[in-house]
């Protein structure tokens, strides 16, 4: 018993202690707005519309998830390549690439949703913003 409350004794010490030295910690880092005007002027997100700034980050992530399914077909296809004939490897192989192709159809649905919806809140919002 007495090595459980020495072990509360430390944990509320190192409690106290991470209170005290982490905002001397965050205060000594460097300001987090380095670069930020030129991101904006790069990706002209400062004077998009807020539709326009969710549109471009979901094109982007679909975009990034499209390049990994690829990836992983390719890498499916090189296993295929180098499994010199054993079943297994061959098997593995194309449940690798199955699933780059279906992760990648699935991607093509979701940027065609995404697309639709977008598409239907900005009718709605210039229909409501001309009346």
């Amino acid at each position: 018993m007495a090595r459980r409350g020495s072990m509360k004794k430390v944990l509320i010490a190192t409690a106290l202690t991470a209170m005290v030295v982490a905002p001397l910690i965050v205060m000594a880092l460097p300001p987090m707005n380095e670069g930020l005007e030129q991101f904006e002027t790069q990706t002209e997100l400062s004077n998009a519309d807020l539709t326009v700034v969710i549109a471009r980050i979901v094109r982007l992530v679909l975009g990034f998830l499209g390049l990994i399914a690829v990836v992983i077909i390719i890498i499916g296809g090189f296993q295929w390549m180098t499994s010199g004939g054993n079943e297994e490897k061959i098997g593995g192989a194309k449940k690798l690439m199955g699933a780059g192709v279906i992760g990648l159809f699935i991607i093509v649905i979701a940027y065609a949703a995404s697309l639709f919806i977008m598409n239907a809140i900005t009718r709605i919002v210039d229909t409501n913003t001309q009346h």
